[in-house]
Order: C-alpha cells, then structure tokens, then sequence
C-alpha cells in the first residue's frame, strides 16, 4: 500500500512528509519532521486545527486519525523557546562575552539561507550556474492571475435544505458564522447535485469558524455512502460585509484544503464551496465558488497564510507572489475565486424536515420521531418515504448499528421497492414510543 502526503503548517514555514503509513504515529510524524526539516518540535503539540483545540496524541497513529493524502496539520511554534536544531548549519553564534549561544530560526534562516526559512545554497549543493539558481528560484516564485472559469459546471441544491439553513441563521440575524458540508453526487459534466447538508460540530464568531472533533464522523460517512452519496462541498454564512470582500482568508484556505481533499491533490474537482449572507438591506443573498487550482498548489506547497488583514492572504516568506506585475506581501482572496451558477430543486430522493444535528438549542428527540412517522399513511406516504430523511437516519443510529441494522434501512430509502421487513418498522415504532 503506497504511502500518503501529510503536511505541517507553522508560523515557520509548510513542511512535507511522504510515505507516510497509516500505522505510523504522531511520535514517529514528529521525529520525522525533525530529521528532515531540521526543526525541534519536542516540546510542541501536533493538532488537527490552527488554533490549537485538537491535539493528537504522541501513540495516536495516522490510521486512527483518518489522515488523508495531502492532509495539514499544525503546530504552534513558540520561537523564544524552540532552538535550531542540532543538526542544522550555522545554528550557533559566539557573543562579545565568549558564550556560545544557539540562534532561533528566523535569525539562522533569515540571514544564511537561500529564501527564509530554507538551507543556504551550498548546503544544497557547491557548484550553481546561473541557469540553475534561476530555475531554483522560480520554484519559489507565483504570479497569481484570477481564474477565467471554475472547474465546477453548476450546483443544484435541494431547496428545503438551503431554506432551513437560512432560516436557522435568521434566528441568530446572520451575526455569526455558520458552516455546513454538502452530501450528494458529482455529474459527468461537472456539475454537483448536493441533498443534504450537515452541520458539523463547530465554534463560531462573526468573522471565526472551528470545526470541532464530530464523534460522528464516519457514521456520517458510512450513512452518505449507503445513500449513493459524498462529500461534494461545504456552505457557510457569514454576517454582512463591506461590498468587494467575499472570502476572509480562512476561508479561502479551507475551501482549498477541501477541493485538495476531493480531488486527492492538485488535480480538477467539481468539489464547490456556497456562502449564505445578506446585503445591507437584510436581502438574502446566496453565491457559490471554487478557489483555483493555483490557489490549491500554493495552499498545497505552504505558500499562502493567515493574515491580519481579513480579506487577504499572506505569503509566507520563503516564497515571492507577483500580483499585477509587482511583488506582494499579501493577496487579495478575490485573484483566487471564480463564480459557480446555482440552481434549487425539490428533491425526490430525501426529505428534510427532521430537526438538525448539533445545533444550538436544537435537540433531536423520540417525540421528533414519532411526528415524523405519524405521517406514514397519509397524503401518500410511505414508512420509507418519511424515512428518507438523513438526519432521521443519523438519529437513529444512537440506537441502531450502523453495520447491521442500517444498511436495510438505507436499501429501502435508495429503493422504493425494496421492501422494508415489518420487523424494522416495529423497531423503529418502539423507539418513538408508538403504540404497535
């Protein structure tokens, strides 16, 4: 089995690491980045987000992380207290005083190296002609152009799942951000079809969005691909901004982290990104983007950072980017977007009326189930029908075995024909609390 490509994002710089097995640990991760990059990371946590809040454990492994091909992670390097390591060239400096001292990394790298954060030239090798530091240096080099079109086509989205969403961010007046991802299918033409959307646990502010540990991720998952369906974007809403400003930094780099994900590297996806906001009037206004493959490879190779300045990325400085013919500290979001079209439609396949998961406030109940099957029987409907309903079925996988029970459950919602034995639907009764 091949390895796969983790990457770790510091203050210092984006480092690579290949062959990387899924039984291999974070211990091991760490030694790794250490030897190769030339960085002390023992006193330094490995995390799953940039703030910090999911830390992995040292005997943790890749495997049990679901680590993917070209996943980040992160550390928060503290330079006053993480020293150049031992290994590296120049790491020490000899004071007035005669002491011998260990310089930290920006000063090492900053004044010997060949860009910051990298070896000098000689340590990379002792004879360069002129032909192969230009070409050295023009790896380092991106001259950001705004993409003509989006490799997405279209995206069609059930219209009771975006109504709901903006209806729920109506509660809070659209004065914090809301995230969500997108489950349905890809087209051959390049268009996406999503059925559903879930809310992953998260932590939001008006301008902040953190994406919590979800215990129920691989139920998700494993739900979505018994339903014929994945992962093909995400949405989030965000209060209303100054005209001109579309995507805050953060944004852009998930939705990069994303397309890079589906598309398993620096490849074409369909993988789409909506926002929901309103204009200065209250006027709802929902859009759809892709961030361009440039975009990817520069998120992909660590180029591109936070910012202070919201709406802007910056370059980290081991790497030049050229924008409009000049040398730029920062890029505007906006060189990385092309507009998706969107289009409603009233789904066939799933309802969506079962209270969401992980919403504030909202709590899914057997009293919620019991509503939503006392409709079976009337206006046409069918005990599969009512339980065409993903968030229904996540429910009831607090009480059914998702390898056991629900694939007959997901069987009779994908066909209509198949028929559900009584015994499930008594199961399912009882849960509810229905008389029999």
């Amino acid at each position: 089995m091949p390895g796969i490509v983790v990457r770790l994002r510091t203050q210092i710089g984006t480092w690579r690491l290949s062959d990387v097995m899924p039984t291999n640990t974070f211990a091991q991760l760490r030694a790794r980045f250490e030897e190769e990059h030339k960085v002390d990371l023992k006193s330094v946590a490995l995390t799953a987000d940039p703030a910090g809040l999911q830390s992995y454990r040292d005997d943790q492994t890749v495997g049990q992380a679901n680590l993917s091909n070209g996943h980040m992670i992160y550390a928060m390097v503290d330079m006053e207290k993480v020293s150049v390591h031992t290994a590296s060239t120049g790491g020490k400096t000899i004071k007035k005083d005669g002491t011998i001292v260990t310089q930290d990394i920006s000063t090492v790298f900053n004044s010997s190296g060949f860009r910051p954060g990298m070896l000098p030239l000689r340590n990379m090798k002792m004879h360069w002609t002129l032909n192969e530091f230009i070409a050295l240096d023009e790896q380092f080099q991106y001259k950001v152009k705004s993409p003509e079109t989006g490799m997405c086509k279209k995206v069609s989205i059930d219209t009771a799942s975006i109504q709901d969403f903006q209806n729920y961010m109506r509660n809070f007046d659209f004065r914090v951000m809301r995230v969500g991802f997108l489950y349905g299918k890809f087209n051959e033409d390049a268009t996406v079809k999503a059925e559903f959307i879930y809310e992953p646990p998260q932590e939001t502010t008006d301008a902040t969005f953190t994406i919590l540990p979800d215990p129920k991720e691989q139920v998700v998952e494993g739900l979505a691909s018994m339903l014929g369906l994945q992962k093909v974007g995400w949405i989030f809403s965000h209060p209303a901004r100054e005209k001109g400003f579309h995507f805050s930094w953060a944004e852009t780099l998930f939705a990069a982290e994303q397309q890079l994900e589906a598309a398993q590297g620096v490849n074409n996806t369909p993988f789409v990104t909506m926002k929901l906001t309103v204009d200065e009037k209250g006027q709802i206004i929902v859009e759809a983007y892709q961030v361009s493959k440039q975009c990817m490879e520069m998120v992909a190779e660590g180029v591109l950072a936070p910012s202070a300045n919201l709406g802007h990325c910056a370059v980290n400085p081991t790497f030049t980017a050229i924008v409009e013919g000049k040398e730029a500290k920062e890029v505007d979001t906006s060189f990385f977007l092309s507009t998706t079209p969107i289009e409603q439609f009233e789904s066939t396949f799933l309802v969506s009326t079962f209270p969401r998961a992980n919403r504030i406030d909202v709590m899914q109940t057997r009293d919620d189930l019991k509503t939503q099957l006392s409709k079976v029987g009337k206006k046409g409907w069918t005990f599969s029908d009512q339980l065409a309903d993903f968030q229904l079925l996540l429910y009831l996988t607090d009480f059914l075995s998702l390898s056991d029970e629900m694939p007959a459950l997901c069987r009779a919602v994908t066909d209509r024909e198949e028929p559900l034995f009584d015994g499930y639907q008594l199961l399912i009764r009882s849960i509810a609390g229905m008389d029999m």
